[in-house]
């Protein structure tokens, strides 16, 4: 049985990541390169997404050929374009690459809800902004249970074991990349060979800050792209309570680049493949 080959009806996940972006087109190359109609692409958007994320999933799309859904949570305050409130029964909707947030609102909206900001305990943010949106997606197509594949390699064990622990969820989680035995390398040698790839560094991530990268990581981003941390600090400062991280904040991180800008120098993590912007791997747990 072909490792990449699912039935009906299904929903893959699709992170913007490198990983995920291997995995989608195995699976479409054995689809002969088109899925049956109850089989769904789906890219979750927080707003925090780089723009070179947003980039490599709408190329993807369009030199694969491949429909994706690009799918936004929102709020029963958001309003359409005629200042209509968007029913609480739309709790997410499908934007595309031009509309895509960039500003972070879905993620600021969504702090604003809960009255605090996530952290490595609370790790509402992928539950809420992608993991619950997804579902929404499916059962807004009327599939009571579907297969939910994830792009998690063989090499991402404690990952994989999470993720095929029983749940009583509507779906089946599905990994062909752990089935296949497919590691790290396999996805960087597949990438190399390829005329168009994800224009991240290991280290940055898809998530331009996310408070799983280490402290040092957030320096570098810091450093190379001053202001990437702002929006984060402002979280905290504002509709959030408390911290992402509770040994130091973003304001921190941001005075320490800017006093000592030079200690952080020198591009250490640039090889470091640990936040290869799998974006919902690190907190995959069914919402």
């Amino acid at each position: 049985m072909n490792r990449y080959c699912i039935e009906g009806p299904g929903l893959i996940s699709f992170s913007g990541g490198r990983t995920s972006a291997y995995m989608l087109k195995q699976m479409l190359d054995t689809a002969g390169g088109a899925f049956a109609p109850d089989i769904h692409v789906v890219f979750a958007n927080t707003g925090k997404e780089r723009e070179e994320t947003l980039r490599f999933v709408h190329e993807c799309q369009v030199r694969w050929g491949v429909p994706i859904h690009w799918l936004e949570w929102r709020t029963r305050r958001t309003k359409d374009d005629a200042g209509n409130v968007i029913p609480f029964d739309k709790r997410f909707e499908e934007v595309g690459y031009n509309s895509a947030s960039r500003d972070g609102k879905p993620f600021a909206d969504l702090i604003r809800v809960k009255g605090y900001t996530p952290n490595a305990v609370t790790r509402f943010c992928t539950s809420e902004l992608k993991v619950r949106v997804m579902k929404w997606f499916m059962q807004s197509r009327g599939y009571e249970h579907w297969t939910n594949v994830v792009g998690l390699r063989h090499d991402e064990g404690h990952r994989v074991a999470k993720s095929r622990a029983p749940n009583k969820e509507r779906w089946t989680v599905a990994l062909p990349l752990d089935d296949a035995k497919v590691s790290n390398r396999d996805v960087r040698a597949f990438w190399r060979a390829q005329d168009f790839d994800l224009q991240l560094l290991p280290f940055e991530g898809n998530c331009d800050g996310c408070f799983l990268k280490a402290r040092p990581k957030l320096w570098e981003i810091e450093r190379t792209a001053p202001g990437t941390l702002q929006w984060w600090s402002d979280m905290e400062q504002g509709p959030g309570k408390g911290r992402f991280v509770t040994e130091y904040s973003y304001a921190e991180l941001i005075r320490d680049v800017r006093t000592q800008p030079d200690l952080f120098a020198g591009g250490l993590f640039h090889a470091d493949p640990e936040m290869d912007a799998e974006c919902g791997t690190w907190c995959a747990e069914a919402a």
